[in-house]
This record gives structure tokens, sequence and C-alpha cells, in this order.
């Protein structure tokens, strides 16, 4: 792989963080193990305000999309989860203060 190739896809990895959305949504599935879209948008409410489904629906397809959650579907109603392979990946491009603060709080 070229210089080019490894900065791009280094690049890309920090791109998925870079907003503070998709941090939180990761941290958040991360904390709770599995979570539902209404407890992603529910949680996402009481720590930045109002969210529009929409909005809540493309952070959570850009994290799949990237390889780091996965939608499971338990009884009917579907879960997001970490990747467990993506796991340590996650902790060290969002940090583990962020991964405890929000287990606090989950």
């Amino acid at each position: 792989m070229s210089i080019e190739d490894l900065v791009m896809q280094a690049s890309k990895k920090c791109e998925i963080f870079a907003n503070p959305i998709r941090s939180f949504i990761a941290a958040f599935i991360a904390a709770k193990e599995e979570a539902t879209w209404s407890e992603l948008k529910d949680a996402i409410e009481k720590w930045a305000g109002n969210v529009n489904p929409n909005t809540l629906s493309f952070h959570l397809g850009e994290l799949m999309s990237a390889g780091f959650i996965v939608k499971v579907d338990v009884r009917g109603q579907p879960r997001y989860t970490v990747v467990k392979e993506k796991l340590p990946e996650l902790q060290s491009l969002i940090g583990k203060e962020l991964l405890q603060a929000v287990k606090e709080i989950a």
C-alpha cells in the first residue's frame, strides 16, 4: 500500500469521529454493548438537545459503513452493537475518557 493510500485510510478513520454526534453514538453503544434507535435518540437528546431522526439514521449509517457498528435483530427490534474486533480501534480513536464518561450516564 502506498503512502498516499495509508494517509487516506488514516484520514477516513479520523474523519468518521470528527462529528461529535457520531463520537457520542459510538461511545454510547460501546458503553451499553447494545442499544436501540430509540435509546440512542433519547440519550443524544439528553446530551445535546433535539435531534432530527434523519440525522440519527445518517450517522448510524456512517458508523455502519465504516465497519464500527452493526445492526442486529433481537426479537424483531433492531439494535446496534460495536463490532468486537473494532473495539480497541474505537477506544483509541474516541478515547477511553469519553467511553468512561458515557458509561456513567448510560
